[in-house]
């Protein structure tokens, strides 16, 4: 038999959390950045250039790992609840969705030209995004 030193002891206090507890901490950091996004997107209902539904999209999906109920009071939410569930269970845009969102890309595009006074290449940078974006909202189905 060997003697036991308090090696092991340090050893075994600085072993990895118990699984419960990882999935807690994920849970109400999934919880909250589901409350961040929510109260971000309700911004974006009184300031025209934030957008809602990409914010409230991120809630629902923070709340369906987290707190499901939340998930489904958001979905029942008039005007973007049903866009919003939409998206998260058949990855679908309306054809006006996609109206609203290109306009607002193409509002975001405008507001850069006009208001950064770039050099093309910065012009080219900040609107890249903006292309790929509309891009890819136009590809999805309705």
């Amino acid at each position: 038999m060997h003697a036991h030193t308090g090696h092991d002891a340090t050893a075994r206090s600085l072993a990895a959390p118990a699984p419960g507890l990882l999935a807690s901490a994920g849970r109400h950091g999934l919880f909250l950045l589901g409350g961040l996004a929510f109260a971000t997107g309700a911004v974006g209902l009184i300031v025209p250039v934030l957008p809602t539904t990409v914010f409230w999209i991120i809630a629902a999906w923070a709340w369906s790992k987290s707190c499901p109920r939340l998930q489904q009071r958001l979905y029942a939410l008039p005007g973007a609840g049903p866009h919003v569930r939409a998206w998260m269970e058949a990855g679908t845009i309306s054809r006006r969705g996609k109206h609203f969102a290109l306009g607002g890309l193409c509002v975001g595009l405008a507001g850069c030209v006009a208001l950064l006074h770039a050099s093309p290449l910065i012009l080219a940078l900040a609107g890249l995004p903006q292309v790929a974006a509309g891009l890819y909202i136009a590809s999805r189905p309705e």
